[in-house]
C-alpha cells in the first residue's frame, strides 16, 4: 500500500515513514500544505496520514479540498487535541478516523489498516477476490483451488490494483501512474515485464483468471470459466 504523510513537524513525519516502511508499507512525505495536496490529487496514494497543525490553510482544510475534488481516499487524522469539538470537526471535514499525538505505534498501523478495509467492499479478512483467485493483503500470497504462490512487492501492487477493478479496463497511463507515480518508456517497459511475470504465476496456479491486453488502449482481468 501506499501512504502519503503530510505533517509540519520533521521529527514525526521521519519517524512515521519508518514506522510504515517497518510495517511493509510504502511511504512519501510531505511537509506543507500545497505540496501535500498535490500528492494526495494525484490519486496514486491508498491512504493519507494529515497532521492538523500545518502552516497556511492548515490540515483541515487541505482535507475539505481533497473531499471537494471527489477523492474517496481514506483519511487518519493526527491532531494533538482529540476532544468532542476536534473529532466533529475532523469527521465533518471527511476524516475516516482521529488519533490523538503523541500516539502508541501499534494503535496507529491498526487504525490505518481499519480505514484502508473500510474503502473496498471487496475486501474481507485481509483478502481481496476475483473469480477463485484470491489475494492475501499480508502475506502478498495468491490463491487458486488450494495452490499458492507469493507476489513480489510489485506484482502484489499490479494484480491489488487488477482485482479491486475487476473486469473493468485499466489504461496503460492509468497504471503507470498509479504504480509508478509517473509515465514514462522505462516504467512502461516495467509494467510490461511485471505483467508477463503476473501470466506465467497465473499459468502455475492453472488459473481460469487472465490478463487480457487491449492493444492502445490497457488490461483487464478475464475470467475464462464463466
Amino acid at each position: 500500500m501506499k501512504i502519503l504523510l503530510i505533517g509540519n513537524y520533521q521529527k514525526l513525519i521521519p519517524k512515521l515513514s519508518r514506522l510504515l516502511n517497518r510495517n511493509h508499507f510504502e511511504s512519501y512525505s510531505s511537509y506543507d500544505a500545497e505540496a501535500g495536496l498535490d500528492e494526495a490529487l494525484s490519486e496514486i496514494y491508498d491512504a493519507i496520514i494529515l497532521d492538523t497543525e500545518l502552516p497556511g490553510c492548515g490540515g483541515l482544510e487541505v482535507l475539505k479540498q481533497i473531499r471537494r475534488a471527489g477523492l474517496s481516499v481514506p483519511v487518519l487524522l493526527l491532531s494533538p487535541k482529540c476532544g468532542v469539538i476536534e473529532k466533529v470537526r475532523g469527521l465533518d471535514s471527511g476524516a475516516d478516523d482521529f488519533l490523538e499525538k503523541p500516539f502508541a505505534d501499534a494503535e496507529l498501523i491498526a487504525r490505518l489498516c481499519a480505514i484502508s478495509r473500510r474503502k473496498g467492499e471487496l475486501i474481507q479478512d485481509n483478502q481481496i477476490s476475483f473469480a477463485q483467485l484470491s489475494l492475501n493483503l499480508n502475506t502478498y500470497q495468491i490463491t487458486n483451488a488450494g495452490n499458492s504462490v507469493r507476489l513480489s512487492n510489485k506484482e502484489f501492487e499490479i494484480m491489488k490494483y487488477f482485482i479491486l477493478r475487476g473486469c473493468n479496463v485499466i489504461g496503460k497511463e492509468e497504471l503507470l501512474t498509479k504504480l509508478w507515480g509517473f509515465e514514462s518508456s522505462p516504467a512502461e517497459n516495467n509494467l510490461e515485464v511485471y505483467i508477463t511475470y503476473l501470466r506465467r504465476k497465473l499459468k502455475l496456479l492453472h488459473s481460469g483468471v487472465r490478463i487480457h491486453c487491449i492493444k492502445n488502449v490497457g488490461y483487464h482481468l478475464m475470467n475464462t470459466e464463466e
